[in-house]
């Protein structure tokens, strides 16, 4: 009788989450194929700390000071050193002018090159900590440079397309995981056209494709491309977007689905995984249109660049945790800090590390870290850096 019930109980969730599911999809306007895969009781997914797989042990902790609060993070140049630049104006020839390279201990960082446009250019590092991309304002267009985080190398580029007013229509770079493609969105010549920008760094040659069918054209969007360069990921923190390449050399969105600002990033050239409007977290395959459930009542959350570990914060907001995505599971969730509230989180290279930026809970005198540095009680705690053991 009782399994009878649990039965029952299943089956109407399920059919209360596809009602819900569809009829986001009609206000979407878009063609969908969808199979939601959810699990069939909470047994079978493994709880919060559980002691699924290899669980996650921290080694060390490197708080991060003061200036850490007007430091922006590009991200990890290889497994131990962070890049970044400072996010207010800085006097022209102060050390803190240009790109900052911050390596253990992260006590301070020191600086890389001197000459950076910060407050106009975008910027973006290579997943393989390699190249910095920054796109700044030219007189006839937009102008492309890569340079090494070193500093030495410098390579200028010229955008093929002519400006025009709001003609940029990404507020960010996105690179692709084998950081082979640099994209981004501009507006066509219609209202209601949208062209992608991609450079391959590889061959070092510009395309410009046309994108059809996105559904909201009112928010600027960011652009990544699967590792082969046949599908595009479309981001405008309201909505992700599926669009895949036609034998006309065009883009059509092929699926949608409602999301938050959290970000959307590819697993594999088929699969992607992304936070939902109701802070689920999904991961979508384009094979078979199937979208699984990963996760509910997520935060925030981070993928590292082998697209192999997760960090993410659940409802109680100060609680951060790692786990160890294989297909469609997540094992070894570990709860790794808590009593900090991350508005960042990044993985190095190697997955040894994590990066997190943020501030404590305002709600909180005292906290109880696990493990928690010496220095941590002494100083305003703006971000730090877990070390994990058995790198």
């Amino acid at each position: 009788m009782h399994s009878m019930i649990n039965r029952i109980t299943r089956l109407l969730l399920y059919w209360v989450v596809m009602a819900l599911l569809l009829t986001a999809s009609g206000c979407m306007g878009n063609p969908r194929s969808e199979t939601i895969v959810i699990p069939e009781s909470e047994a079978d997914q493994p709880a919060v700390g559980a002691n699924v797989g290899k669980l996650f042990q921290v080694k060390t902790i490197y708080p991060l000071e003061k200036w850490f609060a007007k430091f922006e993070v590009l991200g990890w140049t290889n497994e131990e050193e962070i890049v970044g630049y400072a996010s207010d104006n800085v006097p022209s020839g102060s050390p803190y002018d240009g790109l900052q390279l911050l390596a253990p201990p992260f006590d301070q960082p020191k600086q890389l090159t001197a000459s950076l446009n910060a407050g106009k250019d975008l910027l973006s590092l290579s997943p393989d900590g390699r190249l910095i991309a920054s796109l700044s304002d030219s007189k006839n267009g937009y102008s492309l440079e890569l340079q090494s985080v070193d500093g030495r190398q410098n390579y200028s580029i010229d955008e093929p397309v002519p400006k025009q007013p709001q003609r940029l229509f990404s507020r960010n770079l996105r690179w692709s995981n084998d950081s082979r493609y640099l994209s981004y969105l501009v507006l066509g010549d219609r209202r209601d056209q949208l062209n992608l920008v991609v450079y391959n760094v590889r061959q070092g040659s510009f395309k410009q494709l046309a994108l059809q069918g996105m559904p909201d054209m009112k928010n600027s969007a960011s652009a990544v491309l699967s590792e082969d360069g046949n599908r595009l990921l479309i981001d405008n923190g309201r909505l992700v977007s599926l669009a895949e390449l036609n034998d006309d050399g065009r883009f059509v969105v092929r699926y949608d689905h409602a999301s938050t600002q959290n970000g959307c990033f590819w697993v594999d050239a088929n699969r992607f995984i992304f936070l939902g409007a109701d802070g689920t977290l999904f991961q979508y395959d384009s094979r078979n249109g199937e979208l699984t459930v990963l996760l509910e009542k997520i935060v925030s959350f981070s993928l590292s660049p082998d697209r192999k570990m997760i960090a993410y914060t659940q409802n109680d907001g100060d609680i951060i945790y790692a786990g160890k995505l294989q297909g469609n599971n997540l094992l070894s969730q570990t709860a790794v800090y808590q009593g900090f509230v991350p508005s960042l989180m990044k993985w190095s290279i190697g997955n040894g590390e994590l990066l997190v930026a943020g501030s404590k809970p305002f709600n909180r005198t005292e906290i109880v870290p696990a493990p928690v540095s010496e220095l941590e009680g002494t100083i305003a705690l703006h971000g730090f850096i877990i070390d994990f053991q058995d790198k």
